[in-house]
């Protein structure tokens, strides 16, 4: 089992710090006090890692892929999913992460109290108490401008010099949203029923289980009993995203991953194109650049 200090992990791992192979952390300092983190990881086979919070921060995190159990000191477990928002006050807990053979990436952000108190006035009186007596709250179905604000600053994360200005904003941005989330204030027009959430869930799973081979509305409907419409605007109010534009982020996604090992047509063809072209254009439209391009830029 890996064993690693919050500090250790997040800020400058030192050379006797043993990592998962695979793992990726991209920190930036934002401020004095505050701090946000891209952690990707790639595992090829469930593992496990002990973790010790040795900081007296504030956690603000939004799970964007993979699914992780979180073990605390207690014994209570918390399954974590893609969309999942995770608020945590725990220094000096002592927690336990499982991660499974799939890829995994989380924003992290860290904030000290007393900077989040001038930056949050009248929301860290409300919100703060909360997380100091269950030190670890959690939200499957997370707030969809929270989520945007995470996939905003993975992409300026993956930059090779993240913008600072960019990454202040978007950082700003998330922990404003987050704290929203917390007080169940949502600008979207609001979470399904607690039902149709989990059917929710299922129909994620299901849609991203093959990338290169995506369901149907009517098949997606049809396998989860829940009504097209329902789905449709259910997939939007929960992860923010449509059907198609979701499984198109995370196929892009798995596309950007291989391209690290794999050439483009290679690439293309795992994830189910038979037209180069057709690919070459969606992976331009999600990260900015022609495939052919960010793998020459992964072997320089």
């Amino acid at each position: 089992m890996y064993e690693l200090k919050s500090s250790e992990f997040f800020d400058a791992p030192p050379a006797s710090a043993v990592t998962p192979p695979g793992t990726l952390v991209r920190t930036v300092d934002v401020q004095p006090g505050l701090a946000v983190s891209l952690v990707s990881l790639q595992p090829q086979q469930a593992f496990q890692m002990a973790a010790l919070n040795d900081s007296d921060h504030l956690h603000f995190s939004c799970q964007l892929r993979g699914t992780t159990e979180v073990v605390q000191g207690g014994g209570e477990t918390r399954s974590l999913q893609a969309n999942s928002l995770v608020a945590s006050c725990a220094p000096g807990e002592r927690f336990r992460l499982n991660f499974y053979p799939a890829g995994y990436a989380n924003i992290e952000l860290r904030i000290r109290p007393q900077l989040l108190c001038a930056l949050a006035g009248d929301d860290y009186e409300r919100i703060v108490p909360r997380l100091q007596s269950a030190c670890f709250l959690h939200q499957q179905a997370g707030h969809a401008r929270a989520r945007e604000a995470a996939l905003r600053l993975e992409q300026l994360l993956t930059c090779e010099q993240p913008p600072g200005l960019l990454v202040h904003a978007a950082t700003l941005e998330f922990l404003a949203w987050h704290l929203q989330s917390l007080q169940g204030e949502d600008g979207s027009a609001g979470q399904p029923p607690r039902r149709e959430q989990k059917l929710l869930l299922a129909a994620h799973e299901r849609l991203l289980a093959d990338l290169s081979a995506p369901p149907t509305i009517e098949q997606l409907s049809r396998e989860v009993g829940l009504n097209q419409l329902k789905l449709k605007r259910g997939f939007k109010a929960m992860f923010g995203l449509s059907i198609y534009a979701l499984f198109q982020r995370e196929r892009m996604g798995r596309a950007k991953a291989l391209l690290d090992r794999h050439g483009v047509s290679d690439t293309a063809v795992m994830l189910g194109y038979s037209n180069m072209s057709h690919f070459s254009a969606a992976f331009r439209k999600q990260h900015g650049v022609l495939p052919s391009e960010a793998r020459r830029a992964r072997l320089v």
